[in-house]
């Protein structure tokens, strides 16, 4: 959050800062560079169906250096892969005790805004919010972007 970051984040929701950054917080094991898949919800939903449509839990997984790497390419509100109009980017990922939740990234306010909510959770995600995967089964003609993890 300082001035020299590479990523302007001005909010880390509760359930964000309790699931992953409590006590010792979640380490992710180093990995290559990856490409995720990203997709515009068409219409409102919850979680489930979400995760069902992009083959199911395992394959709907991004993890946090995933999600940090593509917030560094737009750190400080670029265009780019992110959404950057106040509309959330969704990432599917376990948090620090294994349970996969649901993160919300978005731009508002000339920074950036993380929160986390149970995948199990009756928030309804808006249309024209993206949502990210790295293993997703829908078609390939879908968007990617490379990200270094």
């Amino acid at each position: 959050t300082g001035r020299k970051a590479k990523v302007k984040i001005s909010y880390l929701g509760d359930n964000f800062t309790e699931w992953f950054l409590s006590g010792s917080g979640k380490t992710e094991d180093p990995i290559s560079e990856q490409t995720l898949r990203y997709h515009k919800l068409r219409q409102s939903s919850v979680d489930g169906p979400i995760i069902a449509e992009l083959g199911g839990a395992e394959k709907s997984e991004t993890t946090l250096s995933e999600m940090f790497s593509l917030m560094e390419k737009q750190g400080k509100g670029e265009n780019g892969v992110l959404l950057n109009n106040s509309y959330v980017n969704i990432f599917y990922i376990k948090d620090q005790n294994g349970v996969l939740r649901a993160v919300g990234v978005f731009w508002r306010d000339d920074c950036w805004y993380v929160n986390a909510n149970s995948v199990e959770d009756p928030y309804r995600w808006r249309d024209g919010y993206q949502v990210f995967s790295r293993n997703s089964v829908l078609e390939s003609s879908e968007p990617s972007a490379p990200v270094q993890a």
